[in-house]
């Protein structure tokens, strides 16, 4: 292949797509000649308008892949030569910036916009590999969830693991948030940054600053990240942060998981929140009972229709709901209901936190706050507030912010699975013993199959039994949700969820 070839259209895509000025090109391209190993350049006639067609660069990065890898590069190597590339023709950090401040005074959505589609352009986010997630909505009688199986988010491989056996530990960045990942080349253990580019932010006197995320598992799936490597906290302070967030990005939610173990996110030792320009399916739903208040007249409470235990606060002073938030989340920490397993703390260790989200319609601010507790005992080992171990084969991770709201994350494995299930169902013996022999990495999926084949009486097509298969996820996903509420209630038993309020004293 032409190598000169490839490097015009890298030269002409980000002129294009990237923001690149015609002062600097011969600058990006003697930077590229460095990342490659090269010491000349031949000029190239390539075909202009098909660069210009490109909403991706992967027919370019394909290209690049195949001249990295015939110099006996291996993925790996290969992984981050691309990316250091991407980073090279991507404007800089302060240009990045500078656009999206001037765009903001116009609207901040088309600043969002802007952001999210450069993240595109430059493959920090591989939008082929996201579209090729599955997708679909569960419908239920009062509610919605949406579905989602990750095909995206790379597996780590016995090979890259082997790679760090006698390497010295790396502490630089100190982890995946850090403000430092920023143009961060990458190592066996730690993913190249080179083509993010991310916006400082100042919220509640803090310096943060956002980034999207890679995997994108919802409409610009935003992540905010304190400047400064500190563990997750929850209270006032994060309350107020994520008010002032909406207050500037109205168009999009924010929110924080929660910062004990079981019921956090997979990184608790940084604070971050996640949002997006998407509407979760918790937000559609209906109060089931509305909790008048003597001393918060002008703010709306809630406590939701939804299948985990959800308290919504809706007021057009910020102010006001920061004090209500406090004061629910305070008067939560302490609160215990032994009869329905809720211990508020255990040997000085705290159980009781929330998931709290915040949102802006017009001029009203809505201050979500999902109840949260992560104790465990033997029969719930891994949580009695936590996805239960008949729900594991779909999924054990813990419940953090998007899957409370109703959007679950499932493991790529499943999209494999649910296809071989099916033909197990489509086969008239119905050897189950036999066909767990020979795919132990079903065997998980036993007593739903068996449950599944007694249920359906009779051998049934592969559509219809990826149909029912997807049926029983959802209802595990519903079943999961019902397992983290702390409340088990409804409209004719308030009476666990009135107790709580009644210690509210508002």
């Amino acid at each position: 292949m032409n190598i000169n070839s490839t490097i015009k259209k890298l030269i002409t895509y980000a002129s294009l797509k990237l923001d690149l000025q015609d002062w600097d090109k011969v600058y990006v391209q003697n930077r590229l000649l460095d990342i490659l190993g090269l010491d000349a350049y031949e000029d190239q006639e390539i075909n202009v308008d098909e660069i210009n067609n490109l909403l991706v660069p992967d027919v370019i990065i394909a290209e690049l892949q195949e001249y990295l890898s015939s110099k006996g590069l291996d993925a790996k190597e290969v992984e981050l030569l691309v990316t250091k590339v991407m980073g090279v023709i991507s404007p800089l950090p302060s240009a990045v910036l500078n656009k999206f401040l001037a765009l903001e005074k116009k609207d901040s959505q088309s600043a969002l916009d802007y952001l999210y589609n450069l993240q595109v352009y430059n493959n920090y986010i591989q939008h082929t590999a996201v579209s090729k997630n599955k997708y679909w909505k569960a419908e239920f009688e009062d509610n919605f969830l949406e579905i989602t199986i990750n095909l995206s988010k790379p597996e780590k491989k016995n090979s890259d693991i082997a790679k760090l056996i006698g390497k010295t530990d790396v502490t630089y960045p100190k982890c995946l948030l850090c403000v430092e990942n920023l143009g961060y080349a990458g190592r066996v253990n730690h993913p190249s940054r080179v083509n993010i580019r991310t916006i400082p932010l100042h919220l509640n006197d803090e310096e943060w600053f956002m980034q999207y995320s890679p995997y994108v598992y919802y409409h610009e799936h935003c992540i905010v990240i304190l400047n400064h490597h500190e563990p997750m906290m929850m209270g006032r302070r994060i309350f107020t942060s994520l008010l002032e967030f909406v207050k500037r990005f109205p168009t999009f939610f924010i929110g924080s998981n929660s910062e004990l173990p079981i019921v956090g996110g997979s990184i608790l030792n940084h604070e971050h929140f996640q949002g997006g320009g998407h509407k979760m399916p918790m937000m559609y739903s209906k109060p089931l009972l509305e909790i008048k208040s003597k001393k918060y007249k002008n703010c709306k409470i809630e406590y939701l229709n939804w299948y985990n235990s959800v308290i919504k606060i809706s007021s057009t002073s910020p102010n006001t709901i920061i004090d209500l938030g406090e004061q629910i989340y305070n008067a939560w920490c302490s609160y215990s209901d032994e009869e329905n397993d809720i211990i508020a703390s255990t040997e000085g260790r705290k159980h009781n936190t929330v998931t709290p989200i915040a949102t802006k319609e017009g001029s009203t601010y809505s201050l979500y706050l999902i109840l949260r507790n992560n104790r465990c005992n033997e029969e719930h080992p891994d949580g009695i507030f936590h996805a239960h171990k008949e729900y594991h084969n779909f999924k054990s991770e813990g419940i953090g912010l998007i899957e409370a709201m109703g959007m679950f994350i499932l493991p790529a494995r499943l999209d494999r699975q649910i296809n071989e299930l099916a033909v197990l169902l489509n086969d008239p013996s119905f050897d189950i013993d036999g066909y767990f022999a020979n795919h132990q990495d079903l065997e998980i999926h036993r007593a739903m199959i068996t449950r599944l084949h007694d249920k359906l009486g009779r051998t049934v097509s592969i559509e219809e039994g990826v149909l029912a298969i997807k049926e029983e996820i959802n209802n595990a996903c519903k079943g999961i949700l019902g397992n983290v509420a702390v409340f088990k209630v409804n409209k004719d038993n308030l009476a666990p969820l009135q107790r709580f309020i009644d210690k509210l004293d508002i």
